[in-house]
């Protein structure tokens, strides 16, 4: 009996591949996901600093130009802080799709695995009885070999 081959390997390399890939682009957006929190954070933390030198400044005495020039600034960073907001859940959302889309793959690849074990089970059972036949046909043989032999 020839040696057991599972027609859809191919496919199942292929998928597992596929799976790999997944993983590594899942990899990038949460690489991307955590710089962008960085940068959230050092624009919270720039925003605080100077909010603190403003209101410093502001204490004491203040120019109506440089009133502007800490207000200008400010809400400046406040929309970089929204900017990378928006763009983080852009990245969350392209994280959950990417997810889902390992879920699925990983379950194609289990309904693969699965095909092929049950294949490998037949094939199994098949070489197993094939010996049988081929063991019972030797030891017929043998003792007809024997009757004429005497």
């Amino acid at each position: 009996m020839k040696k057991f081959r599972f027609t859809l390997q191919k496919v199942l390399e292929i998928k597992e591949q596929i799976l790999e890939n997944l993983k590594i682009e899942l990899s990038s957006l949460n690489n991307d996901l955590r710089n962008i929190n960085e940068s959230i954070n050092k624009l919270k933390l720039y925003f605080s600093e100077t909010d603190n030198e403003f209101v410093d400044k502001s204490s004491i005495s203040i120019s109506v130009g440089e009133l502007a020039y800490y207000k200008m600034l400010m809400s400046g960073i406040l929309k970089q802080i929204e900017n990378k907001e928006e763009a983080r859940l852009i990245v969350l959302r392209k994280i959950e799709a990417k997810r889902q889309e390992i879920i699925s793959m990983n379950m194609e690849i289990s309904s693969l695995e699965k095909l092929k074990e049950k294949e490998l089970e037949k094939y199994n059972k098949a070489f197993a009885r094939s010996e049988e036949i081929f063991i019972e046909e030797f030891v017929s043989n043998k003792s007809m070999t024997k009757g004429y032999a005497i």
